[in-house]
C-alpha cells in the first residue's frame, strides 16, 4: 500500500460532517426509465440518414426501457434508487465508425412522448489507447429544459466462433436530478475502496487502490470532433482493477464504499457506499452501480461500475472490474 493511502481514513472521518448527500429517490419515485438511439448527424444538426435503435435484452417485453432505474438495498434495507443504467446492443454500429469523420450523436427519449431528454456527440477518443481497444466515452447533456444527464461508454464487444455478436454495446448510466459540476478540468483523481460507509468509515485498516497503469486512476476523458483538432474534455474516466476486492463483498454484513481523492492532497472529494443490487439480474451477472457524491461544496459528482469479470484459465485476472464516470463541463465545441 503507498504512501498516499495512509490518511484516507482518518481525513474521511473528518469529512462526513461535511459530506453533501444528495437524496436517494425511494423506488416508487421518478422517472420509469428512457429509450435510446444512435442517429447520423450531431445533437444540434442531426439527420435521418441513420437510425439506430439500441437493443436492450429484455426487448421483447414491452414493459422495459433501454435504461431503468437502478434499484439498490438502502442501510434501512429499503429499495433506493441509485441512478438509471442500461446495457444495450448497438446491431449494425460500429465503434470504428467514430473514426470515419462521419458525425454521429446519441439520443435518449422519455417512453411516453417519445420527446427527447438528453443527446450526446458520439466523438473521436484523442488518445489511441482507446482506439485500440475499442473503447469511447460519451457526455450525455440535458434538451430542452431536461435534467436527465450522464454518459455512455461505447464499447466493441469481443466477437466469439459461430456466435452472432453485434459489434457494440452501449453502457449508460444517467442521473435524472441536477448535477452541479466544477467548472474547471483537473488533471485527475485518485481511487480507495475502503471499509465502512461514506458517512462512517471504519476503524479497521482496510484501504484497497484501484491500479491503473496511468498517472491517474481517473483521468479526463478527451475527444476531438469531427473537422476540428481541437480536443474537448466529455468526463473523467478510468477503469481498472481492484485487487483484493471482489463484487461478492457487496452481499456480506460489511460495509464498503469508493472514495475518490484529490491526488495533490490525498483528501476526499467524492464518495459512494458500495450497496446490494436490489434486481436479481444485476447479482446474476454480477454487477453493482454506485452512486459517487461530493464530500465538499465543489467536489465532483458521478457514478462508478462494479462489475465481476469473465475468468480465464491460466490467466491472473482481478476479478473485479472498476469503471470511474465523473462529470466535466460541458465540452463546448462539440
Amino acid at each position: 500500500m503507498s504512501d498516499r493511502s495512509a490518511p484516507i481514513l482518518a481525513v474521511a472521518g473528518l469529512a462526513a460532517a461535511a459530506l453533501i448527500v444528495l437524496p436517494l429517490l425511494r423506488d416508487d419515485e421518478g422517472a420509469t426509465g428512457f429509450d435510446g438511439s444512435i442517429q447520423s448527424g450531431t445533437c444540434a444538426d442531426p439527420t435521418d440518414d441513420l437510425v439506430v435503435d439500441l437493443e436492450d435484452e429484455d426487448d421483447a417485453d414491452d414493459e422495459t426501457n433501454d435504461v431503468e432505474p437502478y434499484l439498490a438495498v438502502g442501510a434501512d434495507g429499503e429499495p433506493v434508487t441509485v441512478g438509471y443504467y442500461g446495457a444495450s446492443e448497438v446491431p449494425g454500429f460500429g465503434v470504428g465508425l467514430l473514426h470515419t469523420g462521419e458525425p454521429f450523436s446519441l439520443v435518449l427519449s422519455d417512453p411516453d412522448s417519445d420527446e427527447a431528454v438528453a443527446c450526446g456527440d458520439l466523438l473521436q477518443p484523442d488518445d489511441e489507447g482507446f482506439e485500440e481497444v475499442g473503447v469511447a466515452v460519451v457526455q450525455l447533456l440535458p434538451v430542452e429544459g431536461s435534467d436527465v444527464q450522464g454518459f455512455a461508454i461505447l464499447e466493441r464487444a469481443r466477437l466469439e466462433r459461430e456466435l452472432d455478436i453485434p459489434p457494440t454495446r452501449a453502457r449508460i448510466v444517467l442521473s435524472a436530478e441536477p448535477v452541479p459540476v466544477p467548472a474547471e478540468v483537473v488533471e485527475g483523481y485518485e481511487v480507495l475502496v475502503q471499509g465502512g460507509s461514506c458517512a462512517t468509515p471504519s476503524e479497521e485498516d482496510l484501504l484497497l487502490e484501484m491500479e491503473s497503469d496511468d498517472e491517474h486512476d481517473v483521468s479526463p476523458f478527451d475527444a476531438v470532433a469531427p473537422g476540428s483538432t481541437d480536443p474537448v474534455t466529455v468526463a473523467y474516466y478510468g477503469a481498472s482493477g481492484v485487487p483484493g476486492f471482489g463484487l461478492a463483498a457487496a452481499y456480506t454484513d460489511h460495509e464498503f464504499s469508493l472514495v475518490i481523492t484529490d491526488p495533490g492532497s490525498n483528501d476526499p472529494v467524492a464518495c459512494g457506499d458500495v450497496l446490494e443490487p436490489d434486481d436479481d439480474k444485476y447479482t446474476e451477472t454480477g454487477l453493482a452501480l454506485v452512486q459517487l457524491l461530493p464530500t465538499g461544496d465543489a467536489g465532483p459528482q458521478g457514478f462508478a461500475l462494479v462489475d465481476r469479470r469473465g475468468m480465464q484459465r491460466e490467466l491472473d485476472i482481478t476479478p473485479t472490474l472498476l469503471r470511474v464516470l465523473l462529470f466535466a463541463p460541458p465540452a463546448e465545441g462539440a
